[in-house]
């Protein structure tokens, strides 16, 4: 298996950070919030922590009158390999914004939240970091 950490930027459809989710072999090893984050996601990330982040799994089973899609509900732990892809799932169906940022970005990313850009101009730059190669992220 591939050794990959990464950070998970979560934003509001306005494009405002709302916090970020650090992650490795797509594992949440800890989730760090704004006060705004929190307001509209806390609770939720709250829930995940306990129950799990639900999200709905397809299958197709077969039955008298062909194959026909089948849904149903299962919790995702948040030490599962399959949180990332459930939280972004979960973000795209509740109209959160995200984009995921290798680790050796971060320092860069930190500077970047610090100038006087528009949210939308911050994100331009944070897709740029994302395909830079690592080596020349690293400081």
């Amino acid at each position: 298996m591939i050794h990959t950490e990464n950070c998970l930027i979560i934003m509001d459809p306005g494009y405002e950070v709302l916090g970020e989710v650090y992650l490795a072999q797509g594992m949440c090893r800890s989730i760090s919030l704004n006060q705004r984050g929190d307001q509209l996601l806390g609770v939720f990330i709250e829930d995940w922590q306990v129950h799990g982040l639900e999200r709905m799994q397809q299958s197709l089973v077969q039955t008298k009158e062909g194959p026909m899609d089948m849904f149903s509900a299962e919790k995702v732990s948040l030490q599962s390999q399959d949180f990332a892809s459930a939280l972004r799932g979960w973000l795209d169906d509740h109209g959160f914004l995200h984009h995921t940022l290798p680790l050796g970005a971060m320092a860069a990313w930190s500077e970047i939240q610090k100038k006087d850009l528009d949210n939308r101009q911050k994100l331009e730059l944070a897709l740029m970091l994302a395909s830079l190669p690592v080596e020349k992220l690293e400081l």
